[in-house]
């Protein structure tokens, strides 16, 4: 497996997530070789932009130092960049950044604090990466999450979940090891792409040559969506760039424990407007449609 990089934003209420995370991959670690090929960029957001540290309940150093603390445990990695920083104020602007840099160095690797995966993760990817670089070197990879709000999210959806009567934000995410079979991995070809942008998704390293982000785009909402529909234009335009979905294979957000009982934000809370919540998402959406529409109409 090539150089593949996880790019993961937090803010200090994610701290124990973040922890959860890195003890996750450590695990994933025992199923792949990944001290020859992981790479882990991850940012710590204590921006004066986004939190006011002087009514915060806990101090800005408290997570600074448990930031710090966390990084002894990635020795399972390649390459290991851990960054507090004040300068971002958004997981976009921090995708922004490494889509500018990657340059087809790195494949890369979106994910979200609130995601929980199986530790076979990364065995599966290494199987099914030679398999479908066979057709292309432009594709993405997608684990399956369990469900989400409505049917259009069932291409990607396991069919146990989807034909169950649970609510997604009820399901144990705990459970989802239990389902992971490696035996029975099966990679279901998708050209209708459909995925939220930290779920665990493998991008080649091709393919992040075609994924820069306009600034119209801003730095947090419909950022996915750009990319999702800009896969399927650039399809129409010749390209070839499907989307691999790993039957079997299935991570999905913690609602029911974490969205439930997300108790650190009354300690740290994000100042109103802060972070991407400054700008108008309508506005956004309206700026994604106008990218889009050039797109199509480029030559």
């Amino acid at each position: 497996m090539e150089k593949t990089k996880i790019v993961y934003y937090a803010f200090p209420f994610h701290i124990d997530m973040l922890e959860r995370t890195i003890y996750q991959l450590k695990r994933a670690s025992n199923y792949s070789n990944t001290e020859s090929y992981l790479c882990l960029d991850i940012v710590l957001d204590i921006s004066d932009s986004n939190f006011d540290w002087d009514t915060c309940k806990l101090p800005k150093q408290y997570f600074i130092d448990k930031f710090l603390n966390l990084e002894k445990y990635c020795d399972f990695c390649l390459e290991v960049n851990f960054q507090y920083n004040s300068e971002f104020i958004s997981s976009g602007e921090h995708q922004r950044k490494i889509l500018e840099e990657n340059n087809g160095e790195y494949n890369l690797i979106w994910l979200d604090p609130d995601i929980y995966f199986p530790v076979e993760i990364f065995y599966i990817l290494e199987n099914t990466i030679p398999i479908v670089e066979k057709e292309t070197s432009t594709y993405m990879i997608t684990p399956q999450i369990a469900k989400w709000w409505d049917p259009s999210w069932d291409v990607i959806s396991n069919k146990e979940y989807v034909n169950s009567t649970i609510k997604f934000d009820d399901i144990n995410v705990f459970e989802l090891e239990t389902k992971c079979d490696v035996e029975n991995i099966n990679i279901i070809k998708n050209y209708d792409h459909k995925f939220a942008g930290g779920w665990f998704n493998f991008h080649s390293k091709e393919l992040t040559k075609l994924m820069k982000l306009p600034e119209s785009i801003g730095i947090f909402h419909h950022i996915d969506l750009f990319q999702q529909e800009k896969f399927k234009i650039l399809n129409q335009k010749g390209y070839n760039i499907p989307q691999y979905v790993l039957e079997n294979c299935i991570v999905l957000e913690d609602r029911k424990y974490y969205h439930e009982n997300e108790y650190l934000t009354k300690y740290t809370p994000l100042k109103k407007n802060g972070s991407g919540y400054s700008q108008d998402p309508n506005t956004i959406f309206q700026n994604v449609q106008n990218e889009l529409k050039k797109l199509m109409n480029e030559g």
